[in-house]
């Protein structure tokens, strides 16, 4: 799965990578959880752009709440299954129609060691070495509530089953769109081809670097550099 995460590139990195613009300033973030605002990259509404396949940059809540919905979610509902999203009726409208790039820099797992759970830093393996930008795929939706009277957009991240080294740390991994394919996955069709989602190459999970970092990031309250420190060395306990 994918439950914390993090986005350190600049504005420049992001703008060239995803063709969008940056008009404001974008701060460092090293520990993104559930319910904040998270950046995403995603279709424009062509009203405003004129042309289909222009981008733009987006600040969503990640807590994917269904269009349709009377009332927000009450556990956060931060990713959705590749292998049910079509047919789930939660994000069956939003994988045709409203389908978005999470741009990151690295993201965090938690595995049992020794009896407690330590969490780990998983980044992109690049042409430069680590922390390469990249980009989950994902999923949004507008909800109004149950009067009309709110305009919330919401996202999830998407996910699946890991079978390679990610599962060393989780039985789960998120998709990782190619830079290749980010104009046909936020292209919308409806009915979506029968072959869609089978038919991109994901990052492959031998891209990715795996490392234990300190437990800090467990708490949402640290947002900082730190996060990636290496784990706490447990106190040996004193001979006097």
């Amino acid at each position: 799965m994918c439950g914390r995460f993090m986005l350190t590139s600049d504005q420049a990195e992001i703008a060239a990578l995803f063709g969008v613009q940056t008009p404001h300033m974008i701060p460092e973030r090293y520990n993104i959880a559930p319910t904040q605002p998270v950046l995403v990259i995603r279709e424009a509404d062509t009203q405003v752009f004129g042309t289909r396949g222009a981008r733009e940059l987006a600040a969503l809540e990640w807590n994917f709440v269904p269009e349709w919905a009377k009332e927000k979610n009450t556990k956060p509902l931060i990713n959705a299954r590749v292998e049910t999203i079509e047919a789930k009726p939660s994000f069956r409208s939003s994988i045709k129609r409203r389908r978005c790039l999470v741009p990151f820099n690295g993201w965090y797992e938690w595995k049992s060691v020794n009896g407690k759970k330590q969490p780990y830093f998983i980044q992109k393996v690049g042409a430069n070495g680590l922390n390469e930008l990249a980009a989950f795929a994902g999923v949004w939706s507008t909800w109004h509530g149950p009067d009309g009277e709110f305009w919330l957009e919401t996202f999830a991240i998407i996910t699946a089953e890991a079978t390679g080294p990610l599962r060393a740390t989780h039985h789960r991994k998120p998709l990782v769109v190619k830079p290749a394919d980010y104009d046909r996955w936020l292209m919308p069709h409806d009915p979506l081809p029968p072959t869609f989602l089978k038919s991109f190459d994901w990052e492959a999970e031998g891209a990715f670097h795996s490392k234990p970092v300190s437990t800090r990031v467990n708490s949402i309250r640290f947002d900082d550099p730190a996060c990636l420190n290496p784990p706490e060395e447990e106190k040996q306990p004193s001979l006097f």
